[in-house]
């Protein structure tokens, strides 16, 4: 399977993603140091600037379908199709919502892909200041990025 490129991924959806938003996709490499899901996000949004949220990431399922319990294909899609302050208000329609979920995860192997969030058992932790915002980080042996809408 080919993975998405990163900068196809930025250059097909930031400037959409900024008509509900405001939109920070980064990506790099993990840290060598780091080994638990949280120890790897935290130090990659640190060297971004943001502020490290530790065990308060959830770690979400990669590889689980839409309906599954935490699946992360389920979690960036509704995070994508409403409006982060106002959820009864639609942002993305559902199609491009999934497709842009499906990019996403896409950037990563598979088998070896890891997705967290900021938001944790329905509580915003804030990674960059905003009063309302959803981050996502995946990552896998070779590759790291964040995913992070902040309400307007």
């Amino acid at each position: 399977m080919t993975l998405v490129n990163p900068d196809d991924f930025a250059a097909e959806w930031c400037d959409r993603l900024a008509n509900g938003a405001l939109v920070l996709f980064r990506h790099g490499a993990p840290a060598d140091d780091a080994f638990t899901h949280s120890a790897i996000a935290d130090a990659f949004i640190k060297s971004l600037g943001m502020t490290p949220i530790g065990f308060n990431w959830e770690l979400l399922d990669a590889q689980g379908n839409v309906g599954d319990t935490r699946s992360a294909l389920e979690e960036i899609t509704k995070a994508l199709s409403h409006d982060l302050s106002k959820p009864s208000t639609p942002w993305l329609d559902q199609p491009s919502a999934d497709r842009c979920a499906r990019e996403f995860l896409g950037l990563f192997d598979a088998d070896r892909c890891t997705i967290v969030s900021n938001r944790f058992d329905g509580l915003w932790n804030p990674i960059a200041g905003g009063d309302v915002e959803w981050g996502f980080v995946g990552f896998d042996q070779s590759r790291i990025a964040l995913l992070l809408l902040v309400a307007k």
